[in-house]
């Protein structure tokens, strides 16, 4: 499904905004990755390159309670969990996030009431965007793990359901979907492709999920988006002969090397590739990609230095000679 068609399948279920939304320009519609509800305000459709106000609509609250209506099915008691949490995965991969007013109990938000905003996630799969990265990690003979960095909205959970889809076309892959942003379940099916050979765990903390795929999966990839505190028992998976596939907010090099979870994935030898994505319009987009042993490594790879040792990739910029102990090949 091309980005147009997905725009107007997210829009539908905005009812009480639909025909504003269905007239905006045909550029907007190609290129819209979310739309921004809030209550007394216009409606926004953001583009990575602009930002489109329908003029002349503004969102009352009780638009919003329709919209949350249509997201549950008008049975607000099943999606009770999504809803305490902020969001919901709805039909086609689209994802609603809500704010509003936390009910807590015991410290806890329990749920979220007078709901005033929405910012509605237009599903989108770039099938392809992460070949070149794979073809550079998974195949190596000493590859054990690899860490997607970037910043947010830079595109690394597109890069790693394509990578796991790539992987799942021959290898025994479990994704641990604690959000259910990369296989997007809906109805217990995975609205994007994450290939034939993957199991998906929709909506378990990821520490749970990762030892229940290990017991009872045998897999021999494992995919998470936005590791953290579940970092140790990513890294007992190391020494069972699991592969890692992880990604993490670090928008640079030298916030990765100060970086708890990363710190601890490196030093115990978990991961040993580490890929940062450019962000800004170039979603998804690769900016370098090192071979990695230990944080020291993660310090290096800030300060430019070709840590691999003869045989070290950078993807992105111009092509670098290669040096006797050092060498870089770009990836336009």
């Amino acid at each position: 499904m091309d980005s147009a068609k997905r725009y107007y399948e997210a829009i539908t279920m905005l009812p009480p905004f639909a025909n504003a939304l269905q007239a905006v320009p045909k550029r907007i519609a190609e290129n819209a990755y979310e739309v921004r509800i809030r209550a007394g305000r216009p409606i926004a459709v953001e583009t990575p390159h602009e930002r489109h106000i329908c003029a002349g609509v503004k969102a009352a609250l009780s638009d919003i309670d329709k919209c949350i209506g249509y997201f549950c099915d008008y049975s607000l008691y099943s999606c009770e969990k999504e809803l305490s949490e902020g969001w919901i995965t709805l039909k086609g991969g689209h994802r609603a996030g809500f704010t509003g007013t936390a009910v807590t109990r015991g410290g806890k938000v329990t749920a979220i009431r007078d709901i005033s905003s929405i910012d509605l996630r237009i599903a989108a799969e770039h099938k392809g965007c992460a070949e070149k990265l794979m073809s550079l990690t998974a195949f190596e003979k000493d590859f054990r793990g690899l860490l997607i960095l970037g910043a947010p909205l830079c595109g690394k959970t597109t890069v790693l359901r394509d990578y796991a889809r790539l992987l799942g076309s021959f290898a025994r892959t479990a994704i641990i979907d604690e959000r259910g942003e990369i296989a997007a379940v809906y109805n217990g099916i995975p609205q994007n492709d994450v290939g034939l050979n993957t199991d998906v765990l929709h909506l378990f903390p990821k520490e749970e999920g990762i030892m229940q795929a290990v017991r009872s999966l045998s897999p021999e990839y494992l995919v998470c988006d936005e590791v953290g505190g579940e970092y140790e028992r990513l890294g007992e998976c190391s020494g069972k002969g699991v592969r890692l596939i992880l990604s993490a907010h670090c928008g640079s090099m030298e916030e990765a090397a100060d970086n708890r979870t990363v710190r601890f994935l490196t030093e115990c030898g978990a991961i040993n590739y580490a890929a940062l994505l450019m962000g800004g319009a170039d979603i998804g987009k690769t900016a370098g990609l090192w071979r990695i042993d230990g944080i020291e490594d993660i310090r290096g790879c800030s300060r430019g230095n070709d840590l691999y040792r003869g045989r070290s990739r950078v993807l992105g910029g111009t092509e670098t000679p290669m040096h006797s102990a050092s060498g870089a090949v770009g990836d336009t």
